[in-house]
C-alpha cells in the first residue's frame, strides 16, 4: 500500500510538472503603467571661469524651433538669450551648432551667432558627424576649456547625446533645464533627459543641472 501511495504521488508530481511552465520576467513595458517618477533631481548655483568655460547653443534654427513643432523652444529664447548675453559679456566662448544640411544662418533671430563665434555642424552628438571628429574637442581643448554648458533643441537629441559625450571625455558638463526643450507637449522627454543625465554611469559624476538664473559668470 504504501509503494502504491509513493507511485500515485511521484505520478501526480510528474503530471504537475508538465504543466508548469517558467513565468515569463517582468519587462519595463509590462511594468510601465505602475512606474513612479522618482524625485526630481536638485538644481544647483554653479560659479563658472569664463576662460575655462564655453557655451554651446545648439541647433536653434528655426525649423526645429518654432510653435508647430517645439512650442517649448520658443518659450525657451528668452532665457537662453540672456544666458548668451552674459556669456559674451563675462568673455565666454560661445559655440553654436546646427544639423546637416541646415545652414546657421537660419538660426532664430533672437538667439543667433555674432560674426567670428564658432560653428559646428553635426547630428545629435556634436563631437563627430557620421565616422569623422568634427573638431569640437579640438576647439575647446586649444581654448583650454573645462566646463561647457549646453543649451538648445531637442533635449533628447544635442542636449542629452553633446552632455554624455562632453561627460565621457572628460569635460565637467552645466546643464540649465530652462535652456533645453523637447518635441510639443511631451514633458516627460525633458523629464527622462534630466533623470539620465544625473543618474547615469560615470555621466552623472561631470554634470550640474542647473538653471540659467542660477548660472553665475
Amino acid at each position: 500500500m504504501l509503494r502504491k501511495c509513493l507511485l500515485l504521488l511521484l505520478a501526480g508530481l510528474a503530471a504537475a510538472s508538465i504543466n508548469i511552465s517558467p513565468s515569463r520576467a517582468q519587462t519595463i513595458i509590462d511594468e510601465w503603467p505602475s512606474v513612479k517618477a522618482p524625485p526630481a533631481p536638485a538644481l544647483k548655483t554653479v560659479t563658472v571661469d569664463p576662460k575655462t568655460t564655453a557655451l554651446l547653443v545648439m541647433d536653434l534654427v528655426k525649423q526645429a524651433c518654432n510653435n508647430e513643432r517645439r512650442p517649448r523652444c520658443v518659450a525657451s529664447l528668452p532665457v537662453v538669450a540672456k544666458l548668451i548675453a552674459e556669456a559674451r559679456s563675462s568673455g565666454t566662448t560661445v559655440i553654436y551648432t546646427t544639423v546637416p544640411p541646415i545652414p546657421i544662418g537660419d538660426t532664430v533671430a533672437a538667439v543667433a551667432p555674432k560674426s567670428g563665434e564658432p560653428v559646428v555642424t553635426a547630428w545629435v552628438d556634436k563631437f563627430t558627424l557620421g565616422d569623422k571628429d568634427t573638431g569640437l574637442e579640438k576647439m575647446l581643448k586649444d581654448k583650454g576649456i573645462t566646463t561647457v554648458i549646453t543649451v538648445g533643441t531637442a533635449a533628447h537629441g544635442a542636449v542629452l547625446f553633446t552632455s554624455s559625450e562632453a561627460a565621457l571625455r572628460g569635460f565637467n558638463v552645466i546643464v540649465p533645464v530652462d535652456g533645453m526643450s523637447g518635441d510639443g507637449q511631451n514633458t516627460y522627454i525633458e523629464q527622462a533627459v534630466a533623470y539620465l543625465l544625473t543618474s547615469a554611469p560615470i555621466v552623472s559624476s561631470k554634470v550640474t543641472l542647473t538653471r540659467v538664473d542660477m548660472i553665475k559668470f
